[in-house]
């Protein structure tokens, strides 16, 4: 299985390259780098990354197509594309409501997304049929949703799956399965992951990641996922603060569901789980949300040898 590795935005962008090249070196393939403009911009980062190291793949991961005008995502995405032939790839998703400035973006994100998209391939379509430049690169798109999942499945190569949940893989593994022209290959579970033995230090970046994973949730989806009408009430009151403070009691549950919290043992049996369903389902890929620590990169090592 090819392992990616989403990189930490707190880190200055020395911290970053040296972080890649160390994840290389243990067998990660691909770095996704967030984008949360102006405190962080993906491009910047992605740049000085392709430069910096060989042969690794660096996507967006993610970015929303809300953030930039279409033109200057389209020539940014292109540019790195070309430059770095097979190495760049565009993640995209809906993004972070409280940046939109446009009022019909909040109100409609899905249906903006979609109409977005469809701006970006049909630049992409113009260049190829009229200039024969097929230079647009690979796109995965971002979410959890069934109507993200379908889109993902028409207009996209991957759908970056944004939970690590057994429920949620099965979910989208069967949806691609049902299509004869789509496989589940293209599926590409993500998720955060904190190495940690004692599952009441959760760090805020871990709870507030999977918090609003779950928040964003349909209710159908929740209840999949086993919650009671109550534990779906508690979450459906969870603020969208990026920054709030890790809670006491059942809510932390959604923690070690959509994402991977635990001692290394823990770990390694979960990846054991996610790995059944690979060798039966064929997808061949995943994305970890590491919550970095300088000295867990052995613990990290012997996590992608058991999935590679």
């Amino acid at each position: 299985m090819k392992v990616g590795l989403s990189i930490p935005i707190s880190m200055s962008g020395e911290e970053k390259e040296n972080y890649a090249r160390d994840a290389k070196s243990i067998g990660v393939e691909s770095i996704w780098v967030g984008d949360n403009p102006p405190v962080n911009n993906a491009f910047l980062d992605i740049g000085r990354l392709l430069k910096g190291t060989k042969q690794m793949q660096v996507w967006t991961g993610i970015t929303s197509p809300f953030y930039y005008s279409t033109e200057v995502l389209f020539a940014l995405s292109v540019w790195l594309y070309t430059n770095y032939p097979n190495r760049f790839g565009l993640g995209l998703g809906i993004g972070n409501p409280a940046i939109f400035k446009d009022e019909e973006i909040s109100l409609k994100p899905f249906t903006n997304f979609k109409s977005s998209v469809a701006n970006l391939l049909e630049i992409a379509d113009i260049r190829r049929t009229q200039q024969k430049l097929d230079d647009f690169p690979p796109l995965a798109f971002g979410g959890l949703g069934n109507k993200m999942l379908n889109f993902a499945k028409e207009k996209a190569d991957f759908l970056l799956l944004n939970s690590i949940s057994e429920v949620d893989i099965i979910r989208a593994l069967n949806l691609y399965k049902k299509d004869g022209k789509h496989t589940s290959s293209s599926v590409v579970p993500y998720g955060m992951m904190q190495i940690q033995s004692d599952k009441q230090q959760i760090s805020k970046t871990m709870w507030n990641i999977t918090k609003d994973i779950a928040k964003s949730c349909s209710t159908a989806i929740l209840k999949e996922h086993g919650y009671s009408s109550k534990m779906i009430s508690n979450i459906r009151e969870l603020k969208w603060d990026p920054y709030s403070s890790v809670p006491k009691g059942e809510i932390l549950k959604i923690v070690d569901d959509f994402g991977i919290l635990g001692s290394l043992e823990d770990v390694l049996e979960r990846m054991e789980t996610i790995k059944k369903h690979q060798k039966s389902d064929s997808f061949d890929r995943i994305v970890l949300g590491w919550l970095y620590s300088e000295n867990q990169w052995d613990s990290l090592k012997e996590i992608i040898s058991l999935l590679k």
